[in-house]
C-alpha cells in the first residue's frame, strides 16, 4: 500500500510537472524553443506507467489515467514532440495486447485531432507482409495493433472517417486481424453517424442552414454508401473471422435501426446465401441477422404474403383504372397499334399497360415535391406509395419463403449452434406469421429425439413460446386456455404419423412439467362432444397425446363416459368418422385394463366401450360399395383392436367374436352359405384376421412376463421369510435353511423354463396351427397366391398380403413354408401397385429380425429391391437394410455393391439414407468399410457405370479408410487386380481410387515393385494423370532423401512407360487401319473377279449365230480357234490365281 501511495503521489507530481512546463514554456525556454528531453520526461515515465496497466486494478495500482494525462499534456504544450509520441505509442501497441483502449483513450484526453490522425497514418504504413506467412495473419505486432482502430472508431468514429483511405489498402493485405478491425470500425462510423445525422434531423431550425448543409448531407450519403458496400463485401471475404465480423457488424446495424431502407433487401439476401457457408460461426452469425432483420422490419407486424399479394393486386387495379389522361391516351394509340398488327400477341399488348402503369407511377413520383396538387392527384401518389410498400413487403417475405429448404437444412445440422439458432429463427419467424415457420417448426419437433440434451430443451422451449406463451415473454406468460387449445388442434390437423409421434413426445413432457394449464383439456373436451368432423377427431387425438404423460386425464368413469359419446357414440356410426373412432381409440389405450366389478360404473363403461370396439373391428359400419370409406376403416379397426387388447379382460373370447363376426357377415350361417363374397367385406376380414393373429402374440407374451414377475417375486418372498426365520445360533437350521433356498432357487428356474417352452409352444402351433385363425389360413393363402388372377382388387391382395405377413410373423414353420410364396408375389406384383411392394418389403424387415436364419436365404431377392422403379419401395427397401445390418441381423457382404449404388440415386432421401448407412459402419471398430471396398470396387467395375458416378461414390466410400495400415494393405489389393482389368476404363477407375489414398512410404514401395502390373495401362491419359497425382501428394509428405529419390525414378518410369505405350498405341492403330485397307482392296478385287467370272459364264453359253455358221470356211479367221483357247486359259488361271490369293488372305 506504501509503494502504491508512494507511486500515485509521484505520478501527480509528474503530471503538475508536465502542466506547468505546458503553462510557463515562454519562462522556462528562451524564445519559447522548449527542450525535447526536459519535456519528453513525463512521457517516458508514462509509457513505463502504461506497461504496467494490464487491468482496471493495475490500471489503478500503476496510475494510469495519471499517465494518460501527462502524455496528453505533454503533446498539446510541444507539437515538436509529437512525432516522437507516435512512434513510441505504436511500439507499445505492436509490443502489448492491453494497451490498444488506454491508446483510444489518450486520443480522446488530447485537444485536438492530430495525435489520433498520425496514428492512423503510422498504421497505414505498415508493412503486413512480413510475419504473417507463418502465423496466418496472426503476427503479434498485428493482433495487439489491429484492436486499436475498432477502439478508436468507437470513441472517435470522425476522425477515422476521415483518414478511412489510409486504412482500406490493408483490406487487401493477408492479415484478417486486421480485416476484421477495419470492418468493425466502419459499423462504428455508420452507427454514430447514423444517430448524428438523425439528431441534425431533429435540430434543424431553418431553410439557409438545411441549403448549407445539403451538399454535406449527399456527400455523407454516398461515403455511407461505399461503406455499406465494402461490409457486404466482406461478406465474401476469405477468412471465416472476417466474414463472421462483417455479418455481426450488418446485425449491430440491424438492431440499433442504422440499416437503410434500400440494403434491407440486398442484406437479407447476403445472410440467406451465407447460410451455406462451410464454417458454423459464420451460419451463426447469418441466422442471427436473419432474425434481428424479422424483428426490425419496416413493414406491419405480420409477414404473411398472401395480404400483401391482394394488396399489390387490389392497388395495381386501382391505378390502371386511373391513369392520367396523357398517357392513358397514349396507352390507347399503342394497344389500338398493336391490335392491328396481327404480329403482335399477348404478351406485347400486357407489356403495354405495363409501361403505361410505370410511367403514370413516375410521373406521380416527379411531382411529389410540388407544393399545389389536386385531390385526384394526391390519391393517385398515395396509393402510388402504397403500392411501393406493399411490393417491398412482399418481395421481403418472398425471400424467406424461398429460402425454406436453407433453414430447414440448418435444422438437420449436425452442429447444434446451427439446430438452435434454427429454432430461435423460426420462433420469431411464427410470431411474425411466415408461413415458412410452420413447416420449419414441425420439422423441428422431429428433434425432440435427439441424442443431445440441450438441443432437446431447446426444442421444447421453441414449443412452449410458439404454441402455448405469448409472444416476446419467453415462456412466463401464457396464451388464453382457448387459444392454446386452437393451436394444438391447427398443429395436428394436418401433420403426418412421424410429426404426430413427435408431437405427442412434447406435448407428454409439457404435461409432466404440468406448464399446460388443466383447463384447456377442458377446452379440448368441449370441443371433442360439440365439433364435427376433422375438428373433434384433432380434438380427441390431442386428448389422446396427453393421456400418454397422465392417465388420469381419461383414466375416469365420467372421461370414460364423455370419450364413449364424443369418440364412439351414434355421431361416429351416421357419418363414418373414422377418423375420430381412431383418436378415441388411441385415448383408450392409456387406460388400464379393467377388472371384473359389475358394480363399477368405470367397468360398465368400458364395457359399452369394448362393444363399440367389436362394432368398429367388424366393420358394420361400413360401405361396401365405396373403396375410400375401407381405406379410411384400417386405421381406425387398427386401433379398436390395439384398445380391446388393453381395456378387456378376456381379449381371447373378443378377437373370437369378432371373427366369427366377420365370417357371418362374408360367408352367411351355416345353413345360408354363400359361393361369392364382397371383395372390400374380405379384405377388412384379413386384415382383422392378420392383425388379431399378432395380438395375440403380443398378448402371449405379456403373459408369460406377467408369468414371470410373480414367480420372481414370490421366490423373493420365501427367501425373505426363510432368511427371517432362521436362528442365529442353529447352524444346522442355516444349512438347511440354505439347503431350502436352493431347492426352491431350481425349482423357480425350472418353473421359468417351463413357462418359456409353453409361451414358444403356443407361438409356434397354437395361434397359427391349431387355433381359429388356422380355419382361415387356407383360404388367405389362396387369395394371396392368385393362381388363376381371379383376385384383381388392390385393396384385397394389399390386405391379404399384409395378414399372412404378420401370420408368418407369428411361427416360424409358417414363415418357412411360405416364405417362396410372399417372394414369388413380390416379384409378380404389378408395376402400378406399389403399396403392395412397399409393404411386403417392410414385413421382410420384420421376419428377418424375427427369424435371420429362415430369411437368409433370400437375402440377395431383398437387395434385388433397391433397384425398383419406385422410389417409395427403394426407399423402405434401404431403411429396412440399413435396420438390419446396423442391428447385425443381415451380413453386408455380398450385394454391398446395390447399397453403395444408392450413394447416387435421384431421390435425395435415399442417398442421404445411404451415407448415413456408411457413416455409422465407419464407427464400428471391426472396420467393415475397409473389409467390403474390394467388393464394391470390383463389382462397379463390372457394370456399364459413368466415370461420374463410379467416382463419387468411391470418393465418398474411400474417404473412411484413415488408417495406415487400411491405406497399404488396400493399395496392394488395387494394384494386384490390374491384371485382371479386361478394359483400358476398369485400370482408369482403379489408378482413380489409388489417388484418393493416403501415402506413406510403404504404399511408394508397394507402387515401385509392383510396376509391372499396371506399367502397360500409363499410356491412358487418365491413368498417367491419377498416378500423376499420387506422385505429387507423396512429393508433399516425403521427407526423407531415399524416398525422395524413388518418387523421381517412379514419375520418370511413368513418363517413360507412357510414351513408349502411347507409341506402340499408334502403331497398332497403324497397323489395324493398314489390315482394314487391305481387306477392303482384296474384297473389291474378289467382287470384280466374280463379276468377271459370272460375264465370261454368261457369254459362253449363248449360242453362235447362225450366219456365222453359214460362212465359207476360207472366210473364217485362221486364228479364231487359237485365240479363243487362249483366252479361256488365261481366264483359268487368273481365275485360279484370285481363289488363291483370297483363300491365303
Amino acid at each position: 500500500e506504501d509503494l502504491a501511495a508512494s507511486r500515485a503521489a509521484c505520478a501527480e507530481a509528474m503530471h503538475h510537472a508536465s502542466l506547468a512546463m505546458s503553462e510557463h514554456k515562454s519562462r522556462l525556454w528562451r524564445r519559447g524553443v522548449v527542450d525535447e528531453a526536459v519535456v519528453g520526461l513525463p512521457c517516458r515515465i508514462a509509457y513505463q506507467m502504461l506497461e504496467s496497466s494490464t487491468g482496471v486494478i493495475a490500471r489503478k495500482a500503476s496510475s494510469g489515467d495519471a499517465a494518460l494525462q501527462m502524455i496528453a499534456a505533454t503533446v498539446d504544450s510541444a507539437p515538436c514532440l509529437l512525432n516522437t509520441v507516435v512512434a513510441a505509442l505504436v511500439d507499445l501497441l505492436h509490443t502489448y495486447d492491453h494497451i490498444a483502449p488506454l491508446v483510444a483513450e489518450l486520443c480522446c484526453i488530447v485537444n485536438e485531432q492530430v495525435l489520433a490522425t498520425e496514428l492512423l497514418r503510422e498504421i497505414g504504413r505498415l508493412d503486413t507482409t512480413e510475419g504473417s506467412n507463418d502465423t496466418g495473419g496472426k503476427a503479434s505486432g498485428i493482433k495487439n495493433i489491429a484492436p486499436f482502430i475498432s477502439e478508436l472508431a468507437a470513441v472517435r468514429p470522425r476522425v477515422v472517417l476521415s483518414n478511412i483511405s489510409l486504412l482500406l489498402p490493408h483490406l487487401d493485405s493477408e492479415p484478417y486481424i486486421m480485416r476484421s478491425a477495419i470492418v468493425n470500425s466502419i459499423g462504428h462510423i455508420l452507427v454514430r453517424e447514423d444517430q448524428t445525422l438523425m439528431e441534425n434531423n431533429d435540430d434543424n431550425g431553418g431553410r439557409d442552414e438545411e441549403n448549407k448543409d445539403e451538399r454535406h448531407v449527399v456527400n455523407m450519403a454516398k461515403t455511407r454508401s461505399s461503406l455499406f458496400d465494402i461490409l457486404c463485401e466482406r461478406t465474401c471475404d476469405i477468412t471465416s473471422f472476417t466474414r463472421a465480423a462483417a455479418l455481426k457488424v450488418l446485425n449491430d446495424l440491424t438492431e440499433k435501426q442504422s440499416l437503410p431502407l434500400d440494403r434491407i433487401m440486398p442484406v437479407t439476401a447476403i445472410a440467406i446465401d451465407r447460410l451455406q457457408d462451410k464454417a458454423v460461426m459464420v451460419r451463426r452469425y447469418a441466422m442471427q441477422l436473419l432474425t434481428s432483420l424479422l424483428e426490425n422490419n419496416p413493414f406491419m407486424g405480420m409477414l404473411n404474403p398472401e395480404p400483401y399479394r391482394e394488396k399489390v393486386r387490389e392497388l395495381e387495379a386501382y391505378l390502371k383504372c386511373n391513369i392520367p389522361e396523357e398517357i392513358l391516351k397514349a396507352k390507347d394509340t399503342a394497344l389500338e397499334e398493336a391490335k392491328n398488327d396481327e404480329s403482335q400477341g399477348e404478351r406485347e399488348i400486357h407489356e403495354i399497360e405495363s409501361a403505361a402503369l410505370a410511367a403514370a407511377i413516375a410521373d406521380a413520383e416527379a411531382k411529389k415535391e410540388e407544393e399545389a396538387l389536386s385531390e385526384a392527384e394526391s390519391t393517385f401518389l398515395a396509393k402510388v406509395r402504397a403500392l411501393k410498400f406493399a411490393s417491398q413487403a412482399l418481395a421481403f417475405t418472398e425471400l424467406f419463403e424461398n429460402s425454406n429448404a436453407s433453414f430447414q437444412s440448418m435444422l438437420m445440422s449436425s452442429n447444434s449452434s446451427d439446430v438452435t439458432e434454427a429454432l430461435r429463427f423460426f420462433v420469431r419467424a411464427k410470431h411474425f406469421g411466415l408461413p415458412c415457420a410452420v413447416t420449419g417448426t414441425k420439422r423441428a419437433l422431429a428433434l425432440m429425439w435427439s441424442n443431445e440434451a440441450n438441443i432437446q430443451e431447446e426444442v421444447l422451449r421453441a414449443f412452449i413460446e410458439v404454441f402455448v406463451a405469448e409472444p416476446g415473454t419467453e415462456g412466463k406468460e401464457l396464451l388464453p386456455e382457448n387459444q392454446i387449445a386452437q393451436n394444438f388442434l391447427d398443429l395436428v390437423r394436418e401433420a403426418n404419423v412421424s410429426e404426430l409421434a413427435s408431437i405427442e413426445e412434447a406435448l407428454g413432457r409439457l404435461v409432466k412439467k404440468e406448464i399446460i394449464p388443466p383447463d384447456v383439456f377442458s377446452v379440448l373436451w368441449a370441443i371433442a362432444s360439440q365439433a364435427k368432423g376433422e375438428l373433434r377427431a384433432s380434438a380427441v387425438l390431442v386428448i389422446s397425446m396427453a393421456a400418454s404423460a397422465d392417465p388420469n386425464i381419461v383414466d375416469s368413469a365420467y372421461r370414460l363416459q364423455n370419450l364413449y359419446d364424443a369418440g364412439l357414440g351414434d355421431h361416429i356410426e351416421e357419418n363414418h368418422d373414422w377418423k375420430t373412432a381412431r383418436s378415441a381409440a388411441c385415448a383408450l389405450q392409456r387406460v388400464a385394463r379393467a377388472k371384473v366389478d359389475p358394480s363399477s360404473a368405470k367397468y360398465i363403461i368400458l364395457d359399452l366401450i369394448s362393444e363399440r370396439l367389436v362394432a368398429i373391428a367388424r366393420g358394420d359400419w361400413c360401405d361396401d360399395a365405396n373403396v375410400d370409406d375401407t381405406n379410411a376403416w384400417f386405421c381406425a379397426a387398427e386401433q379398436s383392436i390395439n384398445a380391446i387388447f388393453t381395456i378387456c379382460p378376456s381379449p381371447e373370447k373378443v378377437s373370437m367374436e369378432i371373427l366369427l363376426g366377420h365370417q357371418q357377415v362374408i360367408f352367411g350361417c351355416p345353413g345360408e352359405s354363400s359361393d361369392t363374397a364382397s371383395t372390400l367385406r374380405l379384405a377388412r376380414f384379413f386384415f382383422v384376421l392378420g392383425h388379431i393373429a399378432l395380438k395375440l402374440l403380443i398378448y402371449t407374451e405379456v403373459l408369460s412376463s406377467s408369468v414371470r414377475r410373480a414367480n420372481a417375486a414370490k421366490t423373493i418372498k420365501k427367501q425373505e421369510s426363510v432368511s427371517a426365520g432362521a436362528t442365529e445360533n442353529s447352524e444346522s437350521k442355516d444349512v438347511e435353511g440354505d439347503d431350502a433356498i436352493e431347492a426352491e432357487l431350481g425349482i423357480a428356474a425350472q418353473a421359468e423354463a417351463e413357462t418359456e417352452r409353453k409361451v414358444a409352444e403356443i407361438s409356434e402351433n397354437e395361434i397359427v396351427g391349431r387355433g381359429i385363425i388356422s380355419l382361415f389360413t387356407p383360404m388367405l393363402l389362396r387369395v394371396v397366391a392368385n393362381e388363376n388372377g381371379s383376385y384383381s382388387s388392390p385393396v384385397l391382395m394389399q390386405s391379404a398380403t399384409l395378414a399372412l405377413c404378420k401370420c408368418m410373423c407369428i411361427s416360424k414353420s409358417f414363415c418357412e413354408k411360405h416364405l417362396s410364396l410372399l417372394f414369388s408375389v413380390l416379384s409378380k406384383a404389378p408395376n402400378d401397385d406399389q403399396d403392395l411392394r412397399a409393404n411386403i418389403v417392410v414385413a421382410l424387415g420384420d421376419l428377418a429380425f424375427r427369424f435371420p436364419n429362415e430369411l437368409e436365404p433370400y437375402t440377395p431377392k431383398i437387395y434385388a429391391c433397391l433397384r425398383d422403379k419406385s422410389i417409395r419401395v427403394r426407399r423402405h427397401t434401404l431403411m429396412v437394410l440399413t435396420h438390419l445390418i446396423l442391428n447385425d441381423m443381415v451380413k453386408v457382404k455380398g450385394q454391398v455393391c446395390e447399397i453403395a449404388l444408392c450413394l447416387q440415386d435421384n431421390e435425395s432421401t435415399i442417398r442421404d439414407m445411404a451415407r448415413l448407412l456408411f457413416h455409422e459402419l465407419s464407427k464400428r471398430t471391426n472396420s467393415p468399410i475397409y473389409n467390403l471396398l474390394p467388393d464394391i470396387v470390383s463389382q462397379l467395375s463390372q457394370l456399364d457405370l459413368k466415370q461420374e458416378v463410379f467416382r463419387e461414390i468411391m470418393q465418398f466410400l474411400l474417404s473412411f479408410i484413415k488408417k495406415d495400415r487400411q491405406n497399404e494393405m488396400l493399395l496392394e489389393k488395387l494394384v494386384l487386380r490390374f491384371p485382371k482389368c479386361t478394359t483400358i476404363n476398369q485400370k482408369a477407375d482403379l489408378a482413380y481410387c489409388i489417388a484418393q489414398l493416403k501415402v506413406n512410404e510403404k504404399g511408394i514401395k508397394c507402387l515401385n515393385d509392383n510396376f509391372k502390373l499396371y506399367k502397360d495401362a500409363l499410356f491412358d491419359e487418365d491413368v498417367l494423370k491419377n498416378f500423376m497425382s499420387f506422385i505429387a501428394k507423396a512429393k508433399k509428405n516425403a521427407t526423407k532423401p531415399e524416398t525422395k529419390q524413388t518418387l523421381q525414378e517412379l514419375e520418370e518410369k511413368f513418363t517413360e512407360c507412357a510414351a513408349a505405350g502411347m507409341e506402340n498405341v499408334n502403331a497398332s492403330k497403324k497397323a489395324a487401319r493398314a489390315k482394314k485397307r487391305a481387306a477392303r482392296r482384296v474384297a473389291r478385287k474378289k467382287v470384280e473377279w466374280e463379276e468377271s467370272d459370272e460375264e465370261e459364264n454368261a457369254e459362253a453359253s449363248e449360242p453362235e449365230p447362225e450366219e456365222y455358221e453359214e460362212v465359207d470356211e476360207e472366210n473364217r479367221p485362221a486364228n479364231s480357234q487359237a485365240v479363243k483357247s487362249e483366252k479361256s486359259s488365261t481366264t483359268k488361271r487368273r481365275s485360279g490365281r484370285s481363289r488363291t490369293a483370297a483363300l491365303s488372305a
